[in-house]
């Protein structure tokens, strides 16, 4: 092969390269960056927050539309996990996502069941503390919390 040739595959390679590098870029999904996962979990968190507070309340009507917008937040966060090969995240996230389902569905009913509704409610904080000891710590200065620094290396 000429040096030419040479030349010509080593840019056809670079070329493809680049343009890869190009799509995971545009293409939000193939480039879901921590920052992307905390911002969505924080959203879930705070729709969640208003969903338990609805529910204190007895505004069932309210909570079903507010647990909507926490379940989308929430389940676009399975990307991050799969991205980082974390099955056990994606297995405790399902539970999650289940148990919000539930919920979905006790708030739904053509009489709602207050027992119903707090089983649901329970499995949903369950589900989601299991992650949150894994992996999530709080900042001792800020009180913030956090990834664990070393759970998704």
């Amino acid at each position: 092969m000429t040096v030419a040739g040479e030349l010509a595959g080593a840019f056809v390679i670079l070329a493809l390269a680049l343009g890869d590098a190009a799509i995971a870029q545009t293409n939000p999904y193939r480039n879901y960056t921590q920052e992307k996962f905390v911002d969505n979990m924080q959203a879930a968190g705070r729709n969640y927050a208003a969903v338990a507070d609805l529910l204190g309340k007895g505004e069932y009507e309210s909570a079903k539309g507010q647990l909507t917008r926490a379940r989308e937040q929430l389940a676009i966060t399975i990307t991050f996990w799969r991205d980082h090969k974390k099955d056990d995240a994606v297995a405790m996230l399902r539970s999650a996502l289940s148990g919000i389902d539930s919920l979905d569905a006790a708030l739904g009913a053509a009489s709602v069941d207050p027992a119903a509704v707090r089983t649901a409610s329970a499995r949903i904080d369950t589900a989601c503390n299991a992650c949150h000891m894994v992996y999530r710590e709080q900042d001792p200065v800020t009180r913030a919390y956090r990834l664990k620094p070393a759970s998704i290396q």
